[in-house]
């Protein structure tokens, strides 16, 4: 892969922990052993409320992820095995606003964000740029400051599959599809109900690329539950995001979100 794309997805990923792809066949990881296995159906399936309720109260509730209006977040990164490290900071605001600031090592600042309208990014390989299409509509679905707490709505379509295991836990599987986009896949733990895995295919300028990705080290900061480790795989690389600092409420200026005057 080239040195741009890796550098393009590697900004893309570090926006949030919470990124959802688009589906795709499943990537494989380094070991090229695969991370899930199909489970014998022994037991009536639930229903998509019955899923999406448990993930919702698992998460801390409706109430409690609604007091919440803004979330910055500081974290690190490493993209393997390259040996590439960086630093990320983000910001975002309900109802749809997100800013992404990361620091790659001998390469320079990268920006991405979205005010609720447009699009946007600036990195040193492509200059300044904003984004449209299938990218638009994914990048406006990430931002959705509300979204693990209302998928039954940004999802019209939403089916439990069946039951695979996620490492040593058993998920249910859910196929979502969202207006204009590809359906998505999500793996929610049996017992906790939490999200445990998605896997999909992320819109770049490059192409499609297909991913997976791996929720870990949930914590609870202000009464609700947010991974603070998640694990991006693609064919060519790993991605690893550990958060180190989480605050919710503070006041941020939509200029923040806004694009710079060239």
């Amino acid at each position: 892969m080239k040195l741009k794309s890796v550098i393009f997805f590697t900004f893309v990923f570090s926006i949030s922990v919470n990124v959802f792809g688009q589906k795709a066949e499943p990537a494989k990881p380094a070991n090229g052993k695969p991370e899930t296995a199909k489970t014998a159906q022994t037991a009536k399936l639930p229903t998509v409320k019955e899923v999406l309720d448990k993930y919702v109260a698992a998460l801390g509730g409706r109430a409690a992820n609604e007091r919440i209006k803004t979330r910055t977040m500081k974290g690190t990164f490493e993209l393997a095995p390259m040996g590439i490290k960086g630093a990320l900071e983000s910001f975002s605001a309900a109802p749809d606003k997100v800013y992404s600031k990361t620091n790659l090592q001998g390469i320079g600042e990268i920006v991405e964000a979205f005010d609720g309208k447009t699009a946007w990014g600036v990195n040193p390989m492509q200059g300044s740029r904003d984004k449209s299409g299938e990218e638009l509509l994914q990048t406006k679905l990430a931002g959705n400051f509300y979204r693990e707490v209302n998928l039954d709505k940004l999802y019209p379509k939403m089916e439990v599959k069946g039951v695979e295991k996620v490492g040593d836990k058993e998920a249910y599987v859910v196929f979502g599809t969202p207006e204009g986009l590809a359906p998505e896949t999500f793996y929610f733990d049996k017992q906790s109900g939490l999200l445990l895995r998605s896997e999909g295919i992320l819109v770049s300028p490059e192409g499609k690329m297909p991913t997976q990705s791996f929720y870990e080290d949930y914590r609870e900061v202000d009464g609700v539950k947010l991974p603070h480790k998640v694990r991006i795989i693609t064919p060519q690389f790993e991605i690893i995001t550990n958060i180190t600092e989480i605050k919710h409420n503070a006041v941020i200026e939509d200029s923040k979100f806004a694009k710079p005057k060239e």
